[in-house]
Order: C-alpha cells, then sequence, then structure tokens
C-alpha cells in the first residue's frame, strides 16, 4: 500500500511539475486549428437541388396503374443506375461544356454527391465548390440536363425538378468550431500523454523504492545543507 502512495506521489509531483504543458497544449492546438480554418483554408459551399424519376403513364385504367407500380419498383432496383448516368462522362461534358468550365470530368464528379432515400426515386444532388455562385450554377445545368437526357437513355422516364438549387450563403466548409473543439480534445489528449512518457521514463531517484527496482541498498540520508 506504501508502494502505491508513493507511485501516486510521484504522478501527482509530475503533474503539478508539467502542469503548465497541461494547459497550454490544448490551448496552443486551439488557436492553430482555429487559425488555420478560419484564415488558410479556403472556405467551401454546397448547393443542393432534388429531383424525382418517375414513369410516364397516360392512362388512368386501373390495368395501366398496375403497370406504373411494377415500372416503379423497377425503378427504385434501377437506382443506381440513374446515379450512376447522372455522373457519367456524357453528362459532365456537357455541363463543362455549357458553363466553359476548365477543371476536368474527375475533378468535377469529386465535387458532385448524390442522395438517395431506401425505396426512393427521390434524389438530392449537390455540389461543393469555393464560389457558391458556381456551385449553384452546376447543380442547376446537372438537373437540366439530365431531365432532357435522360428519356432518351430509357424510355417511358422523365426527371421531374421538386426543388431548383439555391444559391448558398454559407460556407458548408470548414467547421471552424468543430475543428477547433477537435484540436483541444487532441491536445487534452496529448499532454496526458506527454506527462506519461515523463513519469515512465523518469531518471530520478524519488525514493527507497526506486533503489529497489535497480537492485541497490539504502544506506542513509543525506541531510539538506542551507
Amino acid at each position: 500500500m506504501n508502494g502505491k502512495t508513493m507511485e501516486l506521489g510521484v504522478a501527482l509531483k509530475i503533474i503539478k511539475n508539467n502542469l503548465i504543458w497541461l494547459i497550454a497544449l490544448p490551448l496552443i492546438a486551439m488557436v492553430i486549428a482555429f487559425g488555420i480554418s478560419k484564415y488558410y483554408l479556403v472556405p467551401q459551399y454546397t448547393s443542393s437541388a432534388q429531383i424525382f424519376i418517375t414513369t410516364n403513364v397516360e392512362s388512368d385504367s386501373e390495368k395501366e396503374t398496375t403497370v406504373y407500380s411494377e415500372q416503379l419498383r423497377t425503378n427504385m432496383q434501377m437506382a443506381n443506375t440513374f446515379n450512376t448516368i447522372l455522373k457519367s462522362s456524357r453528362m459532365l461534358e456537357t455541363v463543362r461544356s455549357e458553363l466553359h468550365l476548365t477543371e476536368s470530368n474527375d475533378a468535377l464528379a469529386k465535387k458532385i454527391s448524390i442522395q438517395s432515400d431506401k425505396d426512393s426515386l427521390v434524389f438530392t444532388v449537390s455540389v461543393e465548390d469555393s464560389s457558391p455562385d458556381r456551385a449553384q450554377k452546376i447543380v442547376n445545368t446537372i438537373t437540366k440536363t439530365y431531365q432532357k437526357d435522360l428519356p432518351k437513355l430509357i424510355s417511358n422516364n422523365k426527371v421531374i425538378i421538386l426543388e431548383p438549387a439555391s444559391l448558398p450563403l454559407e460556407p458548408s466548409s470548414p467547421n471552424v468550431i468543430i475543428n477547433t473543439m477537435i484540436a483541444f480534445v487532441l491536445g487534452i489528449i496529448g499532454s496526458v500523454l506527454l506527462v506519461s512518457l515523463i513519469y515512465l521514463f523518469r531518471n530520478v531517484i524519488e525514493s527507497e523504492d526506486d533503489l529497489e527496482e535497480l537492485s541497490l541498498k539504502f544506506v542513509g540520508d543525506i541531510p539538506l545543507i542551507k
């Protein structure tokens, strides 16, 4: 029990001696993360539009309704196909040409994200760009081009634009608050690891127990003379 008490005392002493680092490291990490997020990283803006893919049915009869339901289920199974067409080179090339974009198809594709709920043909098309105006234009051009081209590729299907893209007023990234808080947590972890390493690799004799660990005998105390 005495050994454990001594170990605890040594640990507390090390913490006390390095208290400034325990406080400073998280604060330094917060300041660095805030500065990078606020003044170094380029703000990115996200604009989104919603589209619905449906099947053309000219008749309102019960038979046609049944056919429509079957086609709708088939369309749900083709959701990945619709997704692939939406980000195909054919679509991207048309968008690049219309908006006179300089980036490649691959670079443009990386800016585009497509989400859809399970068992739903409502897709949310989003584009992230450093320019809010360009992000909005890219999304609207993609959806309009898709609306025009999909019926040519897959018969009896059409695209309805439920909600066109709006101009984003606030950047979607970087999130300054979240980045700063993450840096604070990492700073705490780093300071704790630092103190732990100091404790584990200390080379100072603190008590008789330290001598026993080194297979040395305690001879006596030397009084401190001031």
